[in-house]
């Protein structure tokens, strides 16, 4: 065989070969490439699937909170609200208005006025607590009100009559301070006097 052609044949096997080494290159990339990771694999096999017991025992939690409280008055304010309607009742007069009775204050009050004599005024009743300490002043006013109820102190507003004013219709007020001290009432400022505070309506 001449050299030449001998050659040749030589230089066809080696870029055959060189050509098969770069196909099976090729091939292992490629599965490189498509295979899952291992380490991805181990990782999600390790993470644990959330399970309905995470939601039950949250559900559980919230079940075993307690109710709120409800609100207003308890049994037993209810029932020292009574007793102090009773109380103003006894003394011959008609609660106005129970909501002026305070709970939680130590000096309570409710405002009475005559039974059966809508002209016959209104009277302050001072309590501490549940028990009846004594009234605002000896005679009754035409127009009395609480403005305000602390822990210690209540403020009853009056009616207070001007000049020409018509019985039964005080066109002025006076706010007047009463604190308790010990079971004492102190008036801490200037009660009208009766004649400024009540005029019987005519009629």
């Amino acid at each position: 065989m001449p050299p030449r052609r001998k050659a040749y044949r030589w230089t066809r096997r080696i870029a055959g070969l060189i050509a098969t080494l770069a196909f099976i290159g090729v091939g292992v990339a490629i599965a490189s490439m498509v295979m899952p990771d291992k380490d991805s694999t181990s990782a999600a096999a390790a993470t644990p699937t959330a399970t309905p017991a995470k939601h039950a025992t949250k559900k559980k939690a919230a079940a075993k909170k307690k109710p709120a409280k409800p609100k207003g008055p308890t049994k037993a304010e209810r029932e020292a609200l009574k007793a102090a309607i009773a109380v103003v009742r006894q003394k011959g007069y008609t609660t106005l208005k129970p909501s002026d009775y305070h709970y939680k204050s130590t000096f309570r009050v409710l405002i009475g006025r005559p039974v059966g004599d809508s002209g016959g005024g209104s009277r302050a009743f001072f309590f501490i607590k549940d028990q009846f300490l004594g009234n605002d002043a000896l005679n009754p006013s035409t127009k009395l009100s609480v403005s305000k109820a602390q822990k210690m102190t209540v403020t009853l507003t009056y009616g207070v009559y001007a000049p020409g004013d018509t019985p039964g219709s005080p066109s002025q007020k006076k706010r007047v301070r009463f604190r308790l001290e010990g079971t004492a009432i102190h008036a801490l400022d200037t009660i009208p006097l009766d004649s400024a505070r009540f005029q019987r309506p005519k009629g």
